[in-house]
C-alpha cells in the first residue's frame, strides 16, 4: 500500500480534477468504498477514482500517477471474479464505464470498433440488424465490459465452440505505462509482426490500459438447441 501524505494527496487530486474535471474525481471515503471490491472477496481500498471519457484523459491520468509514483488499477465494470479490478496497492483507479461508445459497424468485414465501457450484449444488440453477434459469452454479458473482458481474457458458454475473448480480438489502442497512446493490431486477422494483442488480452491491465477494441463478429447461428446431458463418468461425457 502507498502511504501517501496529506499534502501530496491533495496535490494529486487537484491534478486529476484539472485533467478530467472535478465531477469525475472521487476521493471522499463513502465514494471510494464502493471501488475497494469487485465480485470476488478481496479489498483494497484506493486513494483516488478517476471517470475519463476519452484515451487522451486516460493517458493524462496515468501521466499524473507516474508523476507521483501512485499505482494505477483499471476497472470496468466490477463484475470480475479474479480480483483484477481490485487496487491491491492503492493508488488510483481509472474507471472505463464512460467510454461506452460503438464507434464502428463494418459488417461487410465483419468487425466492430468499440471503446471498453461497452457492455457485451450491447455489441451484438447494436449488430443484430445485420444477422451478426459478438460470440464470447462470459455469463455476465448483460452487465460486464469489453474492457474487463479483453484485460481478463473472459470466456464463458460459448466458449468451448467459439473460443475465448482473445480469439475475437483484431486489434486494440492501449495507453501504456508512459502515458502513451499506441495501437496495437487493426482490423484485419493475422497481421505480421509480433502477436501484441494477444499478449494484452489476459494482462489484467498489467501492461496497459484498452482504450478502444475491434472485435471480430460472427454471423448469427439459425437456431439454438439447449441441451443437458447426465453422465456417470468422465469417459462417458
Amino acid at each position: 500500500m502507498v502511504d501517501l501524505t496529506v499534502v501530496v494527496k491533495r496535490r494529486l487530486i487537484r491534478e486529476l480534477q484539472a485533467a478530467v474535471g472535478r465531477r469525475w474525481v472521487l476521493h471522499t471515503p463513502e465514494d471510494l468504498i464502493v471501488y475497494e471490491y469487485d465480485a470476488t472477496i478481496e479489498r483494497g481500498l484506493p486513494e483516488a477514482v478517476v471517470l475519463p471519457d476519452s484515451a487522451q484523459q486516460v493517458a493524462a491520468v496515468v501521466r499524473i500517477a507516474r508523476r507521483h509514483g501512485v499505482p494505477v488499477t483499471a476497472r470496468g465494470a466490477g463484475t470480475g471474479l479474479s480480483g483484477g479490478a481490485i487496487p491491491c496497492d492503492g493508488g488510483v483507479v481509472i474507471v472505463t464505464t464512460r467510454l461506452n461508445r460503438i464507434l464502428e459497424v463494418d459488417p461487410e468485414n465483419r468487425i466492430a470498433v468499440v471503446e471498453p465501457g461497452v457492455i457485451n450484449l450491447d455489441i451484438s444488440q447494436a449488430v443484430a440488424p445485420h444477422g451478426l453477434y459478438y460470440a464470447p459469452d462470459p455469463s455476465s454479458q448483460k452487465a460486464c465490459t469489453i474492457g474487463g473482458n479483453v484485460a481478463e481474457n473472459a470466456g464463458g458458454p460459448h466458449c468451448l465452440r467459439y473460443g475465448v475473448t482473445t480469439n475475437h480480438v483484431l486489434g486494440l489502442e492501449v495507453v501504456t505505462a508512459e502515458g502513451d497512446i499506441l495501437w496495437l493490431g487493426g482490423k484485419t486477422a493475422d497481421p505480421p509482426g509480433y502477436d501484441l494483442t494477444g499478449v494484452m488480452v489476459g494482462s489484467e491491465g498489467t501492461l496497459g490500459i484498452v482504450t478502444k477494441v475491434v472485435v471480430r463478429l460472427l454471423p448469427r447461428p439459425a437456431s439454438i438447441i439447449p441441451l443437458l446431458a447426465l453422465v456417470d463418468a468422465v469417459d462417458q461425457a
